[in-house]
């Protein structure tokens, strides 16, 4: 059974995942164990470039071998799976090439959850640029310190756990309220009070 979450705190580690094509294979074998050939079908990529990509992978601790098949000629096939079932990168301990890196991935999920409490309070406030980077940062570092709650084994999804870490984060943050910076206190204390209102 695979661990629930790897938070991912070794900067040689966390540039692996740089590459968008090692990031989508690890989405697809945290899915299922896949084969070489599968999953170079389902990339379109070569064998030999997946077989490159699956080695770093495999010499970084991100995938290991699930199991091995005999195919009817006698060829061993080797199904691949992730570790865990979902890895998060902290970004406090990766030197800044690294962590604006992620930043991208950080300002998508800040953005998912401004729409969010957005909707939830019905209203039209614009977030500038600078204020969604600093609630980005804050959010990431608090899914970071939420995830590491689970790092034991998880017999659910990969879904189910990253949904389970986010709302605790919103927890969490909105908990916290005045050791926030301004502009994300006042985003999530608006989110919270419509909660309440609606309940």
């Amino acid at each position: 059974m695979k661990k629930g979450i790897d938070v991912i705190t070794d900067p040689e580690k966390a540039k692996v995942l740089v590459d968008p094509m090692r990031r989508e294979m690890m989405r697809l074998l945290a899915e299922r164990s896949r084969t070489e050939h599968e999953l170079a079908q389902t990339l379109g990529l070569s064998e030999p470039s997946v077989g490159h990509h699956l080695k770093i992978l495999r010499e970084h601790g991100l995938i290991g071998i699930g199991r091995e098949e005999a195919e009817e000629h006698g060829i061993l096939q080797k199904f691949y799976e992730t570790t865990s079932h979902v890895y998060f990168i902290d970004s406090r301990k990766m030197p800044l090439e690294i962590e604006r890196y992620f930043m991208a991935v950080n300002l998508e999920r800040a953005r998912g959850i401004v729409a969010a409490l957005n909707m939830i309070k019905r209203g039209t406030e614009y977030v500038s640029a600078r204020e969604l980077e600093e609630f980005a940062k804050v959010l990431a570092s608090t899914i970071v310190d939420v995830a590491s709650r689970y790092t034991k084994r998880w017999e659910g999804g990969a879904e189910e756990i990253v949904s389970r870490v986010y709302r605790a984060a919103l927890r969490d943050l909105q908990a916290k309220p005045t050791s926030l910076p301004e502009t994300v206190r006042g985003l999530l204390l608006a989110g919270e009070t419509a909660q309440r209102s609606t309940r």
